[in-house]
Protein backbone atom coordinates (compact mmCIF):
# COMPACT_ATOMS: atom_id res chain seq x y z
CA UNK A 1 0.00 0.00 0.00
CA UNK A 2 3.11 2.36 -0.89
CA UNK A 3 6.06 3.24 1.33
CA UNK A 4 5.91 4.78 5.01
CA UNK A 5 7.32 7.92 5.71
CA UNK A 6 10.76 6.51 6.09
CA UNK A 7 11.07 4.41 3.16
CA UNK A 8 10.53 7.36 1.39
CA UNK A 9 13.04 9.42 2.20
CA UNK A 10 15.31 6.45 1.24
CA UNK A 11 16.29 7.30 -2.02
CA UNK A 12 17.51 3.29 -1.88
CA UNK A 13 14.20 2.13 -2.42
CA UNK A 14 12.31 0.86 -4.77
CA UNK A 15 8.31 -0.13 -5.35
CA UNK A 16 5.21 -0.38 -6.96
CA UNK A 17 2.45 1.45 -6.24
CA UNK A 18 -0.53 -0.11 -4.90
CA UNK A 19 -3.43 -0.78 -7.18
CA UNK A 20 -5.40 1.67 -5.24
CA UNK A 21 -2.64 4.09 -5.42
CA UNK A 22 -2.03 4.03 -9.17
CA UNK A 23 -5.80 4.24 -10.02
CA UNK A 24 -6.38 7.17 -8.09
CA UNK A 25 -3.14 8.82 -9.17
CA UNK A 26 -3.37 8.23 -12.93
CA UNK A 27 -6.83 9.13 -13.05
CA UNK A 28 -6.81 12.22 -11.76
CA UNK A 29 -3.22 12.99 -14.18
CA UNK A 30 -4.39 11.69 -16.77
CA UNK A 31 -8.02 13.29 -16.78
CA UNK A 32 -7.43 16.30 -15.06
CA UNK A 33 -8.24 19.53 -17.08
CA UNK A 34 -4.90 20.08 -18.19
CA UNK A 35 -4.70 16.61 -19.73
CA UNK A 36 -1.32 15.61 -18.68
CA UNK A 37 0.73 13.03 -17.40
CA UNK A 38 1.87 13.99 -13.84
CA UNK A 39 5.36 13.30 -12.90
CA UNK A 40 4.32 11.18 -9.46
CA UNK A 41 3.19 8.18 -12.03
CA UNK A 42 6.26 6.50 -12.13
CA UNK A 43 7.00 2.62 -12.05
CA UNK A 44 9.81 4.01 -9.06
CA UNK A 45 10.68 7.09 -7.05
CA UNK A 46 13.20 9.00 -8.02
CA UNK A 47 16.20 11.29 -6.62
CA UNK A 48 16.08 14.79 -5.71
CA UNK A 49 18.67 15.50 -8.25
CA UNK A 50 16.73 13.47 -10.82
CA UNK A 51 13.35 15.50 -9.37
CA UNK A 52 15.36 18.97 -9.84
CA UNK A 53 16.07 18.29 -13.75
CA UNK A 54 12.47 16.86 -14.43
CA UNK A 55 11.26 20.00 -13.20
CA UNK A 56 13.85 22.62 -15.12
CA UNK A 57 13.04 20.40 -18.30
CA UNK A 58 9.41 20.97 -17.53
CA UNK A 59 9.49 24.58 -17.36
CA UNK A 60 11.60 24.73 -20.38
CA UNK A 61 9.35 22.29 -22.66
CA UNK A 62 6.31 23.56 -21.02
CA UNK A 63 5.06 25.69 -24.00
CA UNK A 64 5.90 22.72 -26.31
CA UNK A 65 3.00 20.89 -27.48
CA UNK A 66 4.87 18.15 -29.20
CA UNK A 67 7.59 17.21 -26.55
CA UNK A 68 4.97 17.22 -23.68
CA UNK A 69 2.63 14.96 -26.51
CA UNK A 70 5.94 12.70 -26.42
CA UNK A 71 6.93 13.03 -22.70
CA UNK A 72 3.28 11.84 -21.39
CA UNK A 73 3.26 8.62 -24.02
CA UNK A 74 7.25 7.28 -23.10
CA UNK A 75 5.91 7.69 -19.22
CA UNK A 76 2.96 5.80 -19.89
CA UNK A 77 4.96 3.34 -21.84
CA UNK A 78 7.54 3.78 -19.32
CA UNK A 79 5.27 2.82 -16.38
CA UNK A 80 3.73 -0.20 -18.45
CA UNK A 81 6.46 -1.80 -19.27
CA UNK A 82 7.96 -1.98 -15.86
CA UNK A 83 4.46 -2.84 -13.74
CA UNK A 84 4.93 -5.96 -16.55
CA UNK A 85 8.26 -6.57 -15.35
CA UNK A 86 7.49 -6.73 -12.13
CA UNK A 87 4.54 -8.93 -12.15
CA UNK A 88 5.82 -11.21 -14.27
CA UNK A 89 8.94 -11.45 -11.88
CA UNK A 90 6.28 -12.00 -8.93
CA UNK A 91 4.14 -14.82 -10.97
CA UNK A 92 7.52 -16.80 -12.04
CA UNK A 93 9.11 -16.90 -8.13
CA UNK A 94 5.22 -17.83 -7.27
CA UNK A 95 5.37 -20.58 -9.62
CA UNK A 96 8.61 -21.88 -8.34
CA UNK A 97 7.96 -22.16 -5.30
CA UNK A 98 4.31 -23.24 -4.93
CA UNK A 99 3.70 -24.82 -8.51
CA UNK A 100 1.62 -28.04 -7.63
CA UNK A 101 -0.74 -25.47 -5.56
CA UNK A 102 -1.39 -22.44 -7.93
CA UNK A 103 -4.57 -23.50 -9.57
CA UNK A 104 -5.85 -23.83 -5.47
CA UNK A 105 -4.59 -20.51 -5.02
CA UNK A 106 -6.19 -19.01 -8.19
CA UNK A 107 -9.52 -20.54 -7.93
CA UNK A 108 -9.69 -19.37 -4.68
CA UNK A 109 -10.40 -23.23 -3.64
CA UNK A 110 -8.11 -22.91 -0.16
CA UNK A 111 -10.08 -20.87 2.92
CA UNK A 112 -6.37 -19.92 3.32
CA UNK A 113 -4.29 -20.59 0.24
CA UNK A 114 -0.63 -19.38 1.67
CA UNK A 115 -1.65 -21.60 5.52
CA UNK A 116 -2.45 -24.47 2.91
CA UNK A 117 0.79 -24.00 0.47
CA UNK A 118 2.97 -24.07 3.71
CA UNK A 119 1.57 -27.30 4.99
CA UNK A 120 1.68 -29.14 1.78
CA UNK A 121 5.09 -28.18 1.17
CA UNK A 122 6.12 -30.12 4.10
CA UNK A 123 5.17 -33.76 2.36
CA UNK A 124 7.79 -35.62 1.35
CA UNK A 125 8.80 -36.08 -2.11
CA UNK A 126 5.95 -38.16 -4.35
CA UNK A 127 6.80 -42.70 -4.78
CA UNK A 128 7.06 -43.38 -8.26
CA UNK A 129 4.05 -45.24 -9.03
CA UNK A 130 5.35 -48.44 -9.95
CA UNK A 131 7.22 -49.14 -6.74
CA UNK A 132 6.12 -52.30 -5.04
CA UNK A 133 5.67 -51.12 -1.91
CA UNK A 134 3.09 -48.52 -3.06
CA UNK A 135 1.55 -51.38 -5.02
CA UNK A 136 1.25 -53.35 -2.10
CA UNK A 137 0.01 -50.50 0.28
CA UNK A 138 -2.78 -49.54 -3.02
CA UNK A 139 -4.04 -53.21 -2.97
CA UNK A 140 -4.25 -53.16 1.00
CA UNK A 141 -5.85 -49.92 0.81
CA UNK A 142 -8.02 -51.56 -1.70
CA UNK A 143 -9.08 -54.58 0.13
CA UNK A 144 -9.60 -52.83 3.48
CA UNK A 145 -11.98 -50.34 1.80
CA UNK A 146 -13.80 -53.29 0.77
CA UNK A 147 -14.29 -54.38 3.76
CA UNK A 148 -15.50 -51.44 5.76
CA UNK A 149 -17.85 -51.90 2.74
CA UNK A 150 -19.12 -55.40 3.42
CA UNK A 151 -19.10 -54.55 7.49
CA UNK A 152 -21.89 -51.31 6.66
CA UNK A 153 -24.05 -53.28 4.51
CA UNK A 154 -24.02 -56.32 6.93
CA UNK A 155 -24.44 -53.78 9.85
CA UNK A 156 -27.37 -52.44 7.78
CA UNK A 157 -28.73 -55.43 6.74
CA UNK A 158 -28.73 -56.98 10.29
CA UNK A 159 -30.53 -53.75 11.22
CA UNK A 160 -32.96 -54.31 7.99
CA UNK A 161 -33.99 -57.78 9.61
CA UNK A 162 -34.00 -56.74 13.56
CA UNK A 163 -36.71 -54.05 12.31
CA UNK A 164 -39.29 -56.60 10.56
CA UNK A 165 -37.78 -59.76 12.00
CA UNK A 166 -37.48 -60.82 16.22
CA UNK A 167 -37.07 -63.44 17.72
CA UNK A 168 -40.38 -63.85 19.81
CA UNK A 169 -41.85 -66.30 22.99
CA UNK A 170 -43.86 -69.21 23.30
CA UNK A 171 -47.23 -66.48 23.86
CA UNK A 172 -46.86 -65.21 20.55
CA UNK A 173 -47.70 -68.72 18.98
CA UNK A 174 -51.28 -68.20 17.47
CA UNK A 175 -54.28 -70.30 17.53
CA UNK A 176 -55.10 -70.68 14.33
CA UNK A 177 -58.75 -70.35 13.30
CA UNK A 178 -60.59 -72.52 10.20
CA UNK A 179 -60.67 -71.77 7.09
CA UNK A 180 -63.99 -71.49 5.47
CA UNK A 181 -63.24 -70.56 2.02
CA UNK A 182 -60.31 -69.92 -0.30
CA UNK A 183 -58.95 -66.62 -1.27
CA UNK A 184 -58.09 -65.94 -5.06
CA UNK A 185 -54.67 -65.16 -4.38
CA UNK A 186 -54.50 -68.45 -2.49
CA UNK A 187 -56.02 -70.55 -5.19
CA UNK A 188 -53.42 -69.09 -7.63
CA UNK A 189 -50.43 -69.79 -5.43
CA UNK A 190 -51.75 -73.67 -4.65
CA UNK A 191 -53.14 -74.50 -7.67
CA UNK A 192 -50.75 -76.94 -8.66
CA UNK A 193 -51.85 -78.89 -5.18
CA UNK A 194 -55.79 -78.27 -5.43
CA UNK A 195 -55.71 -80.39 -9.30
CA UNK A 196 -54.68 -83.39 -7.75
CA UNK A 197 -56.90 -85.93 -7.65
CA UNK A 198 -55.59 -87.53 -4.48
CA UNK A 199 -57.47 -86.46 -1.98
CA UNK A 200 -55.98 -83.66 -1.53
CA UNK A 201 -57.87 -81.09 -3.34
CA UNK A 202 -59.62 -77.83 -1.65
CA UNK A 203 -60.31 -79.69 1.43
CA UNK A 204 -56.91 -80.36 1.95
CA UNK A 205 -55.65 -76.93 1.05
CA UNK A 206 -58.28 -75.20 3.95
CA UNK A 207 -56.83 -77.88 6.45
CA UNK A 208 -53.21 -77.05 5.92
CA UNK A 209 -54.08 -73.22 6.10
CA UNK A 210 -55.59 -73.89 9.34
CA UNK A 211 -53.36 -75.90 10.95
CA UNK A 212 -50.23 -75.52 12.83
CA UNK A 213 -46.90 -77.26 12.73
CA UNK A 214 -44.17 -77.44 15.41
CA UNK A 215 -40.41 -77.54 13.42
CA UNK A 216 -37.33 -78.96 16.18
CA UNK A 217 -34.04 -77.63 14.01
CA UNK A 218 -33.17 -75.44 11.49
CA UNK A 219 -30.34 -76.90 10.42
CA UNK A 220 -29.65 -79.26 7.33
CA UNK A 221 -32.78 -81.93 7.70
CA UNK A 222 -35.10 -78.79 9.05
CA UNK A 223 -33.96 -76.80 5.85
CA UNK A 224 -35.99 -78.84 3.71
CA UNK A 225 -38.92 -79.81 5.72
CA UNK A 226 -39.59 -75.87 6.46
CA UNK A 227 -39.20 -74.31 3.06
CA UNK A 228 -41.39 -77.04 1.63
CA UNK A 229 -44.33 -77.05 4.40
CA UNK A 230 -44.04 -72.84 4.30
CA UNK A 231 -44.23 -73.47 0.28
CA UNK A 232 -47.23 -75.71 0.70
CA UNK A 233 -49.12 -73.21 2.29
CA UNK A 234 -49.21 -74.53 6.43
CA UNK A 235 -50.68 -71.50 7.93
CA UNK A 236 -48.68 -71.30 11.02
CA UNK A 237 -45.19 -72.72 11.87
CA UNK A 238 -43.13 -72.14 14.37
CA UNK A 239 -39.21 -72.97 14.40
CA UNK A 240 -37.12 -73.58 17.45
CA UNK A 241 -33.74 -73.49 16.85
CA UNK A 242 -31.34 -71.61 19.64
CA UNK A 243 -27.88 -71.93 17.65
CA UNK A 244 -26.41 -69.53 14.93
CA UNK A 245 -25.12 -69.60 11.46
CA UNK A 246 -21.84 -70.68 10.23
CA UNK A 247 -20.13 -70.97 7.56
CA UNK A 248 -20.18 -74.89 7.67
CA UNK A 249 -23.30 -75.15 7.74
CA UNK A 250 -23.86 -73.98 4.50
CA UNK A 251 -23.32 -77.07 2.35
CA UNK A 252 -26.55 -78.86 3.87
CA UNK A 253 -28.46 -76.12 5.73
CA UNK A 254 -30.09 -74.58 2.39
CA UNK A 255 -32.75 -72.51 4.10
CA UNK A 256 -29.58 -70.12 5.13
CA UNK A 257 -27.13 -68.11 3.31
CA UNK A 258 -23.85 -66.18 2.33
CA UNK A 259 -23.34 -63.07 0.50
CA UNK A 260 -24.86 -63.10 -3.39
CA UNK A 261 -23.00 -63.05 -6.40
CA UNK A 262 -23.78 -59.48 -7.26
CA UNK A 263 -21.95 -57.97 -3.98
CA UNK A 264 -25.03 -57.48 -1.96
CA UNK A 265 -24.33 -58.51 1.14
CA UNK A 266 -27.84 -60.18 2.46
CA UNK A 267 -25.86 -62.98 4.32
CA UNK A 268 -27.47 -64.71 7.10
CA UNK A 269 -23.87 -65.56 8.83
CA UNK A 270 -23.81 -65.19 12.60
CA UNK A 271 -27.60 -64.90 12.76
CA UNK A 272 -30.06 -66.85 15.06
CA UNK A 273 -30.86 -70.23 12.96
CA UNK A 274 -34.77 -69.86 13.74
CA UNK A 275 -34.57 -66.19 12.98
CA UNK A 276 -32.80 -66.80 9.41
CA UNK A 277 -35.25 -69.83 8.86
CA UNK A 278 -38.09 -67.41 9.42
CA UNK A 279 -36.89 -64.87 6.90
CA UNK A 280 -36.44 -67.30 4.13
CA UNK A 281 -40.02 -68.50 4.94
CA UNK A 282 -41.32 -65.01 4.66
CA UNK A 283 -39.60 -64.34 1.88
CA UNK A 284 -40.85 -67.46 -0.13
CA UNK A 285 -43.99 -67.32 1.27
CA UNK A 286 -45.43 -63.74 2.59
CA UNK A 287 -48.62 -65.16 3.36
CA UNK A 288 -48.31 -67.59 6.44
CA UNK A 289 -47.05 -66.48 9.92
CA UNK A 290 -43.96 -67.54 11.46
CA UNK A 291 -42.47 -67.71 15.30
CA UNK A 292 -39.15 -67.82 15.59
CA UNK A 293 -37.73 -69.30 18.78
CA UNK A 294 -33.82 -69.27 20.05
CA UNK A 295 -34.44 -71.61 23.03
CA UNK A 296 -33.70 -75.26 23.91
CA UNK A 297 -36.26 -78.06 24.31
CA UNK A 298 -36.05 -78.93 27.64
CA UNK A 299 -38.21 -80.33 30.31
CA UNK A 300 -39.72 -77.57 31.17
CA UNK A 301 -40.72 -75.99 27.45
CA UNK A 302 -41.15 -78.88 25.77
CA UNK A 303 -45.02 -79.80 26.92
CA UNK A 304 -46.19 -76.45 26.29
CA UNK A 305 -44.56 -76.31 23.06
CA UNK A 306 -46.06 -79.23 21.55
CA UNK A 307 -49.30 -78.92 22.96
CA UNK A 308 -49.99 -75.47 20.98
CA UNK A 309 -49.56 -77.12 17.25
CA UNK A 310 -50.78 -79.53 15.58
CA UNK A 311 -47.89 -81.69 14.36
CA UNK A 312 -44.89 -82.11 15.72
CA UNK A 313 -41.68 -82.24 13.46
CA UNK A 314 -38.22 -83.45 15.06
CA UNK A 315 -35.80 -82.04 13.01
CA UNK A 316 -32.96 -82.03 15.43
CA UNK A 317 -29.44 -83.21 15.81
CA UNK A 318 -29.12 -84.76 19.56
CA UNK A 319 -30.76 -87.69 21.44
CA UNK A 320 -31.51 -85.85 24.48
CA UNK A 321 -34.04 -83.24 22.11
CA UNK A 322 -35.75 -86.55 20.41
CA UNK A 323 -36.34 -88.22 23.71
CA UNK A 324 -38.41 -85.29 25.48
CA UNK A 325 -40.25 -84.29 22.21
CA UNK A 326 -41.27 -88.28 22.06
CA UNK A 327 -42.36 -87.57 25.55
CA UNK A 328 -43.85 -84.74 25.68
CA UNK A 329 -45.85 -85.40 22.09
CA UNK A 330 -47.04 -88.80 23.91
CA UNK A 331 -48.17 -86.60 27.10
CA UNK A 332 -49.71 -84.11 25.00
CA UNK A 333 -50.86 -86.29 22.71
CA UNK A 334 -49.79 -84.66 19.35
CA UNK A 335 -48.37 -86.47 16.46
CA UNK A 336 -44.91 -86.67 15.69
CA UNK A 337 -42.47 -86.71 12.76
CA UNK A 338 -39.13 -87.97 13.35
CA UNK A 339 -36.28 -88.13 11.08
CA UNK A 340 -32.23 -87.92 11.33
CA UNK A 341 -29.26 -88.33 8.91
CA UNK A 342 -25.60 -89.13 9.75
CA UNK A 343 -23.22 -89.55 7.08
CA UNK A 344 -24.39 -91.14 4.08
CA UNK A 345 -27.85 -92.28 5.62
CA UNK A 346 -31.03 -91.26 7.22
CA UNK A 347 -33.96 -92.76 9.00
CA UNK A 348 -37.71 -91.67 9.01
CA UNK A 349 -41.02 -92.72 10.89
CA UNK A 350 -44.09 -90.97 12.73
CA UNK A 351 -44.65 -91.92 16.22
CA UNK A 352 -48.26 -91.64 18.10
CA UNK A 353 -50.35 -90.78 15.72
CA UNK A 354 -53.81 -91.98 15.34
CA UNK A 355 -55.48 -92.92 12.28
CA UNK A 356 -58.89 -91.06 11.49
CA UNK A 357 -60.96 -94.25 11.06
CA UNK A 358 -63.36 -95.03 13.54
CA UNK A 359 -62.69 -98.72 13.60
CA UNK A 360 -61.84 -99.83 16.69
CA UNK A 361 -59.58 -102.69 15.61
CA UNK A 362 -57.18 -99.45 13.59
CA UNK A 363 -57.15 -97.86 17.17
CA UNK A 364 -55.82 -101.17 19.10
CA UNK A 365 -52.87 -101.18 16.75
CA UNK A 366 -50.99 -98.02 18.53
CA UNK A 367 -47.70 -98.32 16.73
CA UNK A 368 -44.22 -98.12 19.01
CA UNK A 369 -42.95 -94.72 19.93
CA UNK A 370 -39.25 -93.42 19.85
CA UNK A 371 -38.97 -95.22 23.29
CA UNK A 372 -40.17 -98.38 21.79
CA UNK A 373 -37.50 -98.32 19.23
CA UNK A 374 -35.01 -97.15 21.30
CA UNK A 375 -35.56 -98.02 25.08
CA UNK A 376 -31.79 -97.63 25.66
CA UNK A 377 -29.35 -94.53 25.12
CA UNK A 378 -26.41 -95.88 24.01
CA UNK A 379 -23.93 -92.98 25.59
CA UNK A 380 -21.12 -93.90 22.77
CA UNK A 381 -23.77 -93.87 20.01
CA UNK A 382 -25.42 -90.54 21.27
CA UNK A 383 -21.55 -88.73 20.66
CA UNK A 384 -22.13 -88.95 17.63
CA UNK A 385 -22.57 -85.97 14.89
CA UNK A 386 -22.25 -84.32 12.12
CA UNK A 387 -19.34 -82.42 13.36
CA UNK A 388 -17.43 -85.63 14.51
CA UNK A 389 -18.47 -87.93 11.71
CA UNK A 390 -19.56 -85.34 9.06
CA UNK A 391 -22.78 -85.87 6.44
CA UNK A 392 -23.33 -85.87 3.09
CA UNK A 393 -25.29 -82.77 1.98
CA UNK A 394 -28.67 -83.77 -0.28
CA UNK A 395 -28.67 -87.17 2.85
CA UNK A 396 -30.75 -84.33 5.41
CA UNK A 397 -32.15 -82.60 2.80
CA UNK A 398 -33.89 -85.78 1.42
CA UNK A 399 -35.04 -87.22 4.71
CA UNK A 400 -36.59 -83.27 5.39
CA UNK A 401 -38.21 -83.37 1.90
CA UNK A 402 -40.07 -86.56 3.25
CA UNK A 403 -40.36 -85.46 6.52
CA UNK A 404 -42.42 -82.41 4.91
CA UNK A 405 -44.37 -85.09 3.27
CA UNK A 406 -45.20 -86.82 5.84
CA UNK A 407 -46.38 -83.51 7.83
CA UNK A 408 -48.53 -82.16 5.16
CA UNK A 409 -50.13 -86.15 5.26
CA UNK A 410 -50.75 -86.35 8.96
CA UNK A 411 -52.61 -82.80 8.71
CA UNK A 412 -54.88 -83.76 5.84
CA UNK A 413 -54.92 -87.62 6.28
CA UNK A 414 -54.45 -88.48 2.93
CA UNK A 415 -52.54 -91.09 1.85
CA UNK A 416 -50.72 -93.80 4.12
CA UNK A 417 -48.80 -92.41 7.14
CA UNK A 418 -45.69 -94.07 7.93
CA UNK A 419 -46.98 -94.95 11.68
CA UNK A 420 -46.59 -98.21 11.60
CA UNK A 421 -43.52 -98.47 9.48
CA UNK A 422 -39.28 -97.14 9.75
CA UNK A 423 -38.02 -95.87 6.58
CA UNK A 424 -33.77 -96.42 6.15
CA UNK A 425 -32.42 -94.91 3.45
CA UNK A 426 -28.79 -95.89 2.19
CA UNK A 427 -27.37 -92.89 -0.23
CA UNK A 428 -24.54 -94.77 -1.81
CA UNK A 429 -26.49 -97.28 -2.54
CA UNK A 430 -29.41 -94.85 -3.64
CA UNK A 431 -31.63 -97.75 -1.52
CA UNK A 432 -34.61 -97.16 0.62
CA UNK A 433 -35.45 -99.93 2.94
CA UNK A 434 -39.13 -99.98 4.74
CA UNK A 435 -39.72 -102.31 7.60
CA UNK A 436 -42.51 -102.93 9.83
CA UNK A 437 -42.50 -101.59 13.15
CA UNK A 438 -42.80 -103.64 16.37
CA UNK A 439 -46.28 -102.87 17.80
CA UNK A 440 -46.09 -100.93 21.52
CA UNK A 441 -43.98 -102.50 23.95
CA UNK A 442 -45.85 -103.20 26.78
CA UNK A 443 -43.52 -102.34 29.75
CA UNK A 444 -42.49 -99.04 27.51
CA UNK A 445 -41.50 -96.20 29.92
CA UNK A 446 -43.60 -93.67 28.33
CA UNK A 447 -46.36 -94.93 26.36
CA UNK A 448 -47.66 -98.36 27.99
CA UNK A 449 -49.79 -98.94 30.66
CA UNK A 450 -47.04 -99.40 33.23
CA UNK A 451 -44.97 -96.52 32.39
CA UNK A 452 -43.20 -94.84 34.44
CA UNK A 453 -42.39 -91.42 32.93
CA UNK A 454 -45.87 -89.55 33.77
CA UNK A 455 -44.54 -85.50 33.66
CA UNK A 456 -41.62 -83.57 31.74
CA UNK A 457 -40.04 -83.98 34.79
CA UNK A 458 -39.96 -87.25 35.39
CA UNK A 459 -38.64 -87.75 31.76
CA UNK A 460 -35.79 -85.24 32.08
CA UNK A 461 -34.78 -86.90 35.26
CA UNK A 462 -34.32 -90.01 33.07
CA UNK A 463 -32.07 -88.54 30.14
CA UNK A 464 -29.30 -86.60 32.42
CA UNK A 465 -26.39 -89.08 31.23
CA UNK A 466 -27.65 -88.53 27.75
CA UNK A 467 -26.08 -85.98 24.92
CA UNK A 468 -27.83 -82.93 24.46
CA UNK A 469 -27.81 -80.07 21.95
CA UNK A 470 -24.36 -78.58 23.10
CA UNK A 471 -21.87 -81.30 25.00
CA UNK A 472 -21.02 -84.75 23.85
CA UNK A 473 -21.50 -86.86 27.11
CA UNK A 474 -18.60 -89.01 27.36
CA UNK A 475 -18.28 -91.45 30.22
CA UNK A 476 -15.57 -90.64 32.43
CA UNK A 477 -14.30 -87.72 30.75
CA UNK A 478 -13.45 -85.74 33.59
CA UNK A 479 -10.92 -88.19 35.80
CA UNK A 480 -7.87 -86.31 35.24
CA UNK A 481 -6.20 -84.81 37.77
CA UNK A 482 -5.90 -80.54 37.63
CA UNK A 483 -2.16 -80.55 36.52
CA UNK A 484 -2.51 -83.18 33.61
CA UNK A 485 -4.89 -80.49 31.64
CA UNK A 486 -2.89 -77.91 29.82
CA UNK A 487 -4.49 -74.84 28.75
CA UNK A 488 -4.01 -73.89 24.85
CA UNK A 489 -1.86 -70.61 25.67
CA UNK A 490 0.22 -72.47 28.10
CA UNK A 491 0.72 -75.12 25.34
CA UNK A 492 1.32 -72.15 22.87
CA UNK A 493 4.13 -70.95 25.06
CA UNK A 494 5.99 -74.41 25.03
CA UNK A 495 6.16 -74.55 21.43
CA UNK A 496 7.21 -70.95 20.77
CA UNK A 497 10.10 -71.38 23.95
CA UNK A 498 11.44 -74.79 21.32
CA UNK A 499 11.02 -77.30 24.37
CA UNK A 500 11.21 -80.50 23.26
CA UNK A 501 8.07 -82.62 23.21
CA UNK A 502 5.55 -85.21 21.54
CA UNK A 503 2.11 -84.18 19.91
CA UNK A 504 -0.08 -86.78 20.22
CA UNK A 505 -3.22 -86.26 17.82
CA UNK A 506 -5.72 -88.82 18.48
CA UNK A 507 -8.36 -87.55 16.30
CA UNK A 508 -9.88 -89.94 13.10
CA UNK A 509 -7.40 -90.01 10.22
CA UNK A 510 -10.05 -88.44 8.02
CA UNK A 511 -10.04 -85.62 10.62
CA UNK A 512 -6.02 -85.52 10.89
CA UNK A 513 -5.75 -84.93 7.19
CA UNK A 514 -8.46 -81.96 6.89
CA UNK A 515 -6.16 -79.97 9.27
CA UNK A 516 -3.23 -80.46 11.67
CA UNK A 517 -0.51 -78.90 13.96
CA UNK A 518 3.04 -78.69 12.66
CA UNK A 519 5.01 -81.78 14.14
CA UNK A 520 2.25 -83.49 15.20
CA UNK A 521 1.45 -87.40 15.26
CA UNK A 522 -1.52 -89.06 14.08
CA UNK A 523 -2.64 -92.03 16.33
CA UNK A 524 -6.63 -92.67 16.60
CA UNK A 525 -7.67 -93.23 19.89
CA UNK A 526 -9.42 -96.33 18.75
CA UNK A 527 -5.99 -97.36 17.79
CA UNK A 528 -4.38 -96.38 21.19
CA UNK A 529 -4.07 -99.41 23.23
CA UNK A 530 -2.51 -101.76 20.50
CA UNK A 531 0.54 -99.19 19.65
CA UNK A 532 1.44 -98.03 23.05
CA UNK A 533 4.99 -98.97 22.31
CA UNK A 534 5.29 -96.62 19.69
CA UNK A 535 4.43 -93.72 22.26
CA UNK A 536 6.94 -94.80 24.48
CA UNK A 537 9.35 -95.08 21.59
CA UNK A 538 8.89 -91.67 20.74
CA UNK A 539 8.65 -90.22 24.67
CA UNK A 540 12.04 -92.37 24.83
CA UNK A 541 11.55 -91.73 28.68
CA UNK A 542 12.59 -87.97 28.09
CA UNK A 543 10.45 -86.05 26.41
CA UNK A 544 6.32 -85.20 27.80
CA UNK A 545 3.62 -86.19 25.31
CA UNK A 546 0.72 -83.78 24.96
CA UNK A 547 -2.45 -85.52 23.81
CA UNK A 548 -4.82 -83.17 21.62
CA UNK A 549 -8.42 -84.01 19.45
CA UNK A 550 -10.69 -81.17 18.45
CA UNK A 551 -12.48 -80.64 21.45
CA UNK A 552 -10.76 -81.96 24.43
CA UNK A 553 -12.32 -85.32 24.82
CA UNK A 554 -11.07 -87.87 23.16
CA UNK A 555 -7.66 -86.71 24.04
CA UNK A 556 -8.38 -86.67 27.80
CA UNK A 557 -9.55 -90.64 27.12
CA UNK A 558 -5.90 -90.69 25.31
CA UNK A 559 -4.05 -89.09 28.45
CA UNK A 560 -5.89 -91.94 30.89
CA UNK A 561 -5.09 -94.64 28.70
CA UNK A 562 -1.27 -93.41 28.68
CA UNK A 563 -1.09 -92.86 31.76
CA UNK A 564 -2.44 -95.77 33.05
CA UNK A 565 -0.44 -97.79 30.94
CA UNK A 566 2.75 -95.79 32.30
CA UNK A 567 1.45 -96.67 35.97
CA UNK A 568 1.47 -100.31 35.44
CA UNK A 569 4.64 -100.75 33.48
CA UNK A 570 2.62 -102.05 30.27
CA UNK A 571 4.60 -99.44 28.38
CA UNK A 572 7.86 -98.52 28.32
CA UNK A 573 9.52 -94.81 27.47
CA UNK A 574 6.29 -93.10 28.28
CA UNK A 575 8.14 -90.13 29.97
CA UNK A 576 4.44 -87.93 31.41
CA UNK A 577 1.33 -87.51 29.94
CA UNK A 578 -0.82 -83.94 29.34
CA UNK A 579 -4.41 -83.24 27.86
CA UNK A 580 -4.85 -80.41 25.79
CA UNK A 581 -7.72 -78.74 27.14
CA UNK A 582 -10.42 -77.45 24.59
CA UNK A 583 -8.21 -79.18 21.55
CA UNK A 584 -8.35 -77.54 18.50
CA UNK A 585 -11.45 -75.49 18.96
CA UNK A 586 -9.63 -74.01 21.91
CA UNK A 587 -6.91 -73.46 19.52
CA UNK A 588 -8.81 -71.64 16.98
CA UNK A 589 -10.30 -69.42 19.83
CA UNK A 590 -7.39 -68.31 22.35
CA UNK A 591 -4.46 -68.52 20.04
CA UNK A 592 -4.72 -68.85 16.07
CA UNK A 593 -7.43 -67.94 14.58
CA UNK A 594 -6.55 -68.48 10.88
CA UNK A 595 -6.29 -72.33 11.97
CA UNK A 596 -9.25 -74.39 9.79
CA UNK A 597 -12.39 -74.49 12.06
CA UNK A 598 -14.51 -77.34 11.62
Amino acid sequence: DGYSAAAREDTSVRGVLSPSDWGSTFGASVFNDGGGADSTVVARQNTPSETNKEVESNKKNKNDPTTSKKRSSWKIFQWWSDLISRASRSATSLLNQHSPNLNDILDGNEENPLAAVDERRRVAPSIPEDNDEVLALREEVAMLKKRVEEMENETKNNADINGTLHLETADDIPSMPQIQMLQPDQISRYSRQLLLNDGFGVTGQKQLLSSSILVVGAGGIGSTVLLYLAAAGVGHITVVDYDYVEMTNLHRQIIHKDSNASGVNDSTLGLNKALSAKQAMLDLNPSISCTALDVMITGENALELVSKHDVVVDACDNPRTRYLLNDACILGGKPLVSGSAMGTEGQLTVCNYQPKQSDSEVKKKQSACYRCLYPKQVLSEGCKSCSDNGVLGPVPGIIGTLQAVEAIKVVTGIGNVMHDRLMMYDSLHCSFLNTKKPPQKKNCAVCSSVATIKSMKDSADSLEQVRGPSVCALPNRDGLSPNQNVSCDDYNNLREEGKPHVLLDVRVTRQFEMCSLDGSVNLPLEELESKLAEVGELSNGELPVYCLCRRGFASAEAVKILQKAKDDDSAKGIHSVYNISGGLNSWVANVDSSFPSY
